[in-house]
């Protein structure tokens, strides 16, 4: 019986090493077979998407405000967002569905909102987080959530 736990192990050692070895060679962030590189050989340093809405007050020109700008990571963003005197940043990271990212801004369903997405393959916005101005606070929530599979096709 010893024998046989023993030889079921090693087995179940053996098959997971041989799985292990059919995935991914190295490491699992790699993009394999894309034609968009990770890295950017040029960051634009003004903002990619911009959004724009001045806030009713008879004493004041603040804004409401909300800026994309690119990283050196290809897929990344950095998102800027004013409001009154406050300043704050978010992060954007956009799935590789195999095209160069393109994020938007689009007016949001209240006033003092607006909502960051990118367009997909066909050129349909998609939407992904939603940035408002909620009692005289910032709030920033994720409508949607994307992510790209990769499928491994057995011969």
């Amino acid at each position: 019986m010893k024998y046989c736990c023993i030889l079921f192990l090693l087995t179940l050692f053996a098959c997971n090493q041989q799985n292990n070895s059919e995935g991914s060679s190295g490491d699992p962030d790699q993009a394999i077979n894309d034609t968009i590189p990770l890295i950017r050989d040029k960051v634009e340093n003004g903002p990619v998407a911009s959004f724009s809405e001045k806030v009713k007050d008879p004493l004041n020109d603040w804004k409401f405000a909300v800026e994309v700008y690119e990283t050196k990571a290809t897929f990344e963003f950095l998102v800027k967002i004013k409001y009154k005197e406050l300043e704050a940043e978010d992060n954007l990271k956009i799935p590789n569905f195999g095209i160069m990212p393109k994020v938007e801004i689009q007016k949001g369903p209240q006033e003092q909102s607006c909502i960051i997405g990118f367009l997909d393959k066909n050129g349909v916005f998609k939407e992904y987080k939603l940035v408002r101005i909620r009692d005289q606070q910032l709030k920033i929530s994720t409508l949607k959530y994307y992510a790209r599979t990769k499928y491994k096709v057995k011969k």
